[in-house]
């Protein structure tokens, strides 16, 4: 019960995090905001730590540098396979891979197996997968070749990352997510160092950035934090291949909010979708 309330807690608050990054994207390139992003990330997570508890440890800071490296391949080739598109392709198999590679590393070499019921649970929440993020529309052209190997990077880069947090030992507290965040931190923001010695501008219009967009950013680290807290707690508490399945709905994070405050409609799949994680989550819960 708790793994299955965690995951889906990690899934809104990831699908958060999008929200306000994708808002963000409007006016700052996106490099960059996922660079600050990071940042900000980082230092509310050094401002909880004392609250959380800590204990650095070898172990701790592999697999939260593992998980750092994994992140920063997987958010590059996530916005590449998204610019190439088809989104209503590309993102949906992103999560989609995004799902499978933990619940093979925890089936296959982490010894964990399940009741029928908790398969049915597990096939209904990777359908789920597929329905809350595709992205109807009425001209949906085949992805390229290309986008399509970016998004199943992405997805492996994803999966990879959230498993090394799992793996991390249990009583390092948000160690290795520190570690995972500077790592992420130093990477992007040597791209961003680069690019800025190139010439190239933070905005991505030549609109000026306002202190609100700076928040939104802001809101975006602190919420992608927040995410790795509950997935690190849920991976501890249970089934790495359950909270990866879970995990992976992060879009529902991003339709809800874009149906509140944006108004946006929601496409009747992606309410079946909805309606899917909800069943899939009680099974697990009762699995």
């Amino acid at each position: 019960m708790l793994t299955a309330i965690l995951g889906l807690l990690t899934a809104i608050t990831y699908g958060a995090a999008d929200f306000f990054a994708a808002i963000a994207t409007r006016k700052v390139r996106v490099v960059v905001v996922t660079a600050l992003a990071s940042f900000t990330g980082l230092l509310f997570l050094l401002a909880v730590s004392p609250i959380i508890g800590t204990k650095f440890s070898e172990e701790a800071f592999f697999w939260g540098l593992m998980g750092g490296f994994s992140s920063v391949i997987a958010l590059l080739a996530l916005y590449a396979s998204l610019a190439l598109g088809p989104i209503s392709i590309v993102s949906p198999l992103g999560a989609l891979v995004s799902a499978i590679v933990p619940a093979v590393i925890g089936v296959a070499f982490m010894g964990e197996s399940f009741s029928l019921l908790g398969w049915l649970a597990i096939a209904l929440a990777l359908i789920a997968v597929v329905l809350v993020g595709f992205v109807p529309s009425e001209h949906v052209e085949l992805p390229k070749p290309r986008a399509i190997i970016l998004a199943i990077v992405a997805g492996t880069g994803i999966g990879l990352a959230i498993t090394a947090l799992a793996r991390s030992p249990h009583d390092s507290g948000i160690a290795p997510i520190i570690v995972m965040r500077a790592t992420a931190t130093v990477l992007l923001g040597t791209i961003v160092l680069i690019g800025l010695l190139r010439g190239q501008k933070a905005a991505a219009s030549n609109e000026p950035l306002t202190r609100k967009i700076w928040f939104t950013v802001a809101g975006a680290g602190a919420l992608d934090a927040t995410a790795n807290i509950f997935f690190t707690l849920a991976s501890r508490s249970g089934s790495l291949t359950v909270t990866g399945v879970l995990t992976a709905l992060y879009p529902l994070g991003t339709i809800l909010l874009a149906r509140l405050v944006l108004k946006e409609h929601v496409a009747g799949i992606q309410k079946i979708g909805i309606a899917l994680t909800l069943g899939a989550s009680l099974l697990l819960a009762l699995a």
